[in-house]
């Protein structure tokens, strides 16, 4: 598996995140579930030219463009950041968003240098919100029906995670994120 920034893909990679994003079953559990637009993923992308805030990687399996994860709300002073990840619907629940998790969670404190990651899941993506406890994340809160989707008011579900939680979780997941990889 490789994580390609996004702004260095090629235009036809570029343009293939949209469609991931624009499928219906990634598309419920974002904050905004509409279908994005060429033109608003055009202002994307050109919004992630030199932004020291927000980092965007593409995820490539098989030399297929597979799902996108994020760092957002980068914040320098005190080492935090927001992340976030979607994949291709035909693909998940086979591993690959632990694979995808493990990596971001060594960039973020390896690479980027941060201290904490956060993250917010809609409520009812409770097999997300599990998948990041299983990584060390903790619940910190609830923003109660905080984004609305169809006409429902839906809670925000908080989760954070230290580097020193993340060191101290990350041997014991090592051994089977290398087998998720393998397969």
């Amino acid at each position: 598996m490789q994580f390609l920034p996004l702004t260095d893909a090629s235009p036809a990679l570029q343009a293939h995140v949209r469609t991931l994003r624009n499928q219906e079953d990634v598309r419920k559990f974002m904050y905004t579930s509409h279908e994005i637009t060429e033109q608003e993923h055009v202002n994307w992308l050109a919004s992630l030219q030199g932004n020291s805030r927000q980092q965007v990687f593409v995820v490539i399996k098989d030399e297929q463009a597979v799902g996108v994860v994020s760092l957002n709300a980068i914040n320098q002073l005190h080492k935090t950041a927001d992340w976030a990840f979607y994949l291709d619907i035909g693909l998940q629940g086979k591993g690959l968003g632990s694979v995808v998790e493990f990596w971001m969670l060594d960039y973020a404190f390896d690479v980027a240098g941060l201290g904490k990651l956060n993250c917010e899941v809609l409520a009812m993506n409770s097999a997300v919100v599990k998948m990041h406890q299983k990584f060390g994340f903790e619940i910190e809160g609830v923003r109660r029906q905080n984004v609305a989707k169809d006409g429902v008011r839906i809670d925000v579900v908080l989760l954070g995670i230290t580097k020193e939680e993340w060191l101290s979780k990350r041997p014991a997941l090592a051994p089977v994120i290398k087998r998720l990889s393998a397969s």
